[in-house]
């Protein structure tokens, strides 16, 4: 007797200095085939893990959505009990439920959160480095605040992408961006309805230079109007990169 097809929705965190990102690749560990392989183990069927984002090396989920088709009867409270005994402890799943077949992590999502952390210190600390961009020097906070809210709207951010041309369009919608600063960590917050590869760390890597007076705020607007990322040079490293939230 085939069992019924279930749609499970999966909440899950992870470390992602531990994987060489989301998306699966052979013989290196990534957060997909990790998911894969310890779903396998457990429901004994092998299943493909759909994200709601391919996060990239070194960047890290608060709450990545995924979602499994399977027909195993598992109940949702003894599958997180199974998978979380299995899974390395830099992944783990906070939260299942059962969704309808129609619901997709990725096009059903109607913005998502994202989070980028500064961390001021006198000496670099190897025990920070995988999840701070670490500075020595403060920069200007009023500065960086200026400059997130020049994020503000729906913008052209093609020099904000890695591969701007691999997008139909690169215009995007920036609801909220602000700047905080708590103790000696400095949040980046950008709540957006869609981002494109690289494009929070090149957003990171402008609030750096305005807060460092190397590029005026203004220059923000003219990112927009020329398309030449050439002024921001790298995006901010990975590491203080966090998916907070995906909303549907």
């Amino acid at each position: 007797m085939t069992n019924v097809p279930r749609y499970l929705k999966l909440t899950v965190t992870y470390d992602g200095s531990a994987y060489f990102g989301f998306q699966f690749q052979p013989d290196i560990p990534t957060v997909q085939g990790e998911l894969e392989r310890i779903f396998e183990l457990i429901t004994r069927t092998w299943s493909r893990a759909i994200g709601a984002g391919r996060t990239d090396t070194g960047v890290h989920a608060v709450e990545q959505v995924v979602l499994f088709r399977t027909e195993c009867p598992i109940p949702i409270e003894k599958l997180i009990i199974g998978l979380n005994s299995a899974l390395p402890g830099s992944l783990r799943v906070s939260r299942v439920e059962e969704v309808d077949e129609n619901f997709h992590p990725c096009f059903s999502a109607k913005g998502k959160h994202y989070r980028y952390l500064f961390h001021l210190v006198d000496q670099p600390s190897p025990f920070l480095e995988r999840f701070y961009w670490q500075l020595r020097k403060k920069p200007d906070i009023e500065l960086m605040q200026a400059a997130a809210a020049k994020f503000v709207g729906e913008h052209d951010f093609a020099a904000f992408a890695k591969s701007p041309k691999n997008y139909e369009s690169t215009v995007r919608n920036i609801l909220e961006a602000r700047i905080t600063l708590v103790g000696q960590i400095i949040q980046f917050d950008v709540i957006g309805t869609g981002f494109m590869h690289n494009m929070v760390r090149n957003m990171a890597k402008a609030l750096f230079l305005a807060g460092m007076r190397k590029m005026a705020v203004e220059c923000i607007d003219e990112l927009y109007r020329n398309q030449d990322r050439r002024k921001l040079g790298a995006p901010a490293p990975p590491g203080g990169l966090y998916l907070m939230k995906v909303m549907y």
